[in-house]
């Protein structure tokens, strides 16, 4: 729905009537409310029946962000969105919605559209589904051939402009190029990469192990501030980045994994040093198995957020899922390693205490 002029509308409070949020689609995530959108409804909307009806006049939607609505069009090409479930109930144009569960789309003639000098084409119509006019354009939203019921949000959205603009999502499609650049290469810092540092350390022997853990991780790290910028240039919108659980993660997991790279240094100059374990080791190890799988599962959050295929997040589950399974039998197996020989340590200290002990006490006999 890249560069999609959107007109979303919802039940309000009352269950009466509908709330429309007009909003500006930017990528294959939810779109916030437009305050530059100069779309209203007029007389004939709400909700009667078990359908919601929007009779929409929109004074700025002959051009959008860019894109422009042929108004001579026989062929517009539109799309529309609807979400089962409970009634959003909100009179707030800004409401956070769920993603669809169904979608289509439609064309409409333009030419065939009406408007004059009426402020309200709709006013002698009972329902309506469409309509565009000339100098401005006009729709109406209704559930049309599909009964959604007061408890849905549709969506009714025009494509980027032209009689033979093909899909009707049209649009940023260098955005969505970059969005999914932003997963390929965030897959390969966190499902890849990363773990296969925290494997190395482990099941690598070898005298150059800790520096090829480094080069490893200094690697997948530069890729991770990679995706992020992408990430971030698609997501420019503040209101997006404060609302969307997806890329509040990603910040908060990319935060953390600037300070392993402290702790990881820290923890290396002393073990040279006294060469045991401290409790910086503790936390560089841990912190690093809780950041890498909290990013693995925003991976699957920002996939199901994209609307990515279902076999792609099949194919992403799979493979991170062995990854990781792999990497945690790999740490068990370490773990239990050095349990038993610190166990094996500790009782070889005991016993050569007990005959320091008897020998000093024979000395005395």
């Amino acid at each position: 729905m890249g560069g999609a002029n959107i007109f979303i509308i919802y039940a309000d409070p009352s269950g009466s009537n509908v709330t429309l949020s007009p909003r500006a689609g930017k990528g294959n995530f939810q779109p916030n409310y437009d305050q530059g959108i100069q779309a209203y409804l007029l007389e004939g909307s709400g909700i009667a029946d078990g359908k919601m009806t929007a009779n929409v006049r929109c004074s700025s939607c002959i051009e959008w962000h860019g894109n422009t609505l042929a108004v001579n069009s026989t062929k517009s090409n539109w799309i529309w969105a609807a979400k089962d479930g409970p009634a959003v109930s909100s009179s707030s144009q800004g409401a956070n919605l769920q993603m669809h569960d169904d979608n289509g789309q439609f064309t409409f003639d333009l030419t065939q559209s009406r408007s004059g000098n009426s402020l309200n084409p709709f006013a002698d119509q009972a329902t309506t589904t469409a309509a565009a006019g000339s100098s401005t354009s006009s729709a109406a939203a209704s559930s049309g051939e599909r009964d959604s019921g007061d408890g849905d949000s549709l969506s009714a959205s025009s494509s980027s402009s032209g009689e033979e603009s093909g899909s009707s999502e049209g649009g940023d499609g260098g955005g969505d190029q970059i969005l999914i650049a932003h997963g390929v290469i965030m897959s390969l810092a966190w499902v890849i990469f990363f773990p296969l540092g925290a494997i190395i350390i482990r099941a690598l022997p070898s005298r150059h192990v800790v520096r090829l853990h480094y080069m490893t991780q200094v690697f997948a790290y530069i890729l991770a501030l990679t995706g992020m910028a992408l990430g971030i240039y698609v997501a420019v919108k503040p209101e997006y980045l404060i609302n969307i659980y997806h890329p509040i993660i990603g910040l908060v997991v990319m935060g953390l994994a600037t300070i392993q790279p402290i702790l990881g240094t820290i923890h290396h100059r002393i073990y040279k040093a006294k060469q045991q374990r401290t409790g910086w080791a503790v936390a560089h190890v841990w912190l690093g198995r809780i950041v890498i799988t909290l990013a693995i599962i925003n991976g699957g959050l920002g996939l199901r957020m994209a609307a990515n295929t279902k076999d792609g997040e099949i194919a992403y589950g799979v493979v991170a899922g062995v990854v990781w399974l792999v990497w945690m039998a790999v740490a068990i197996r370490h773990e239990v390693k050095n349990a038993r020989a610190t166990g094996a340590s500790e009782s070889q200290k005991h016993t050569e205490e007990k005959m320091a002990k008897r020998d000093t006490y024979k000395a005395f006999e």
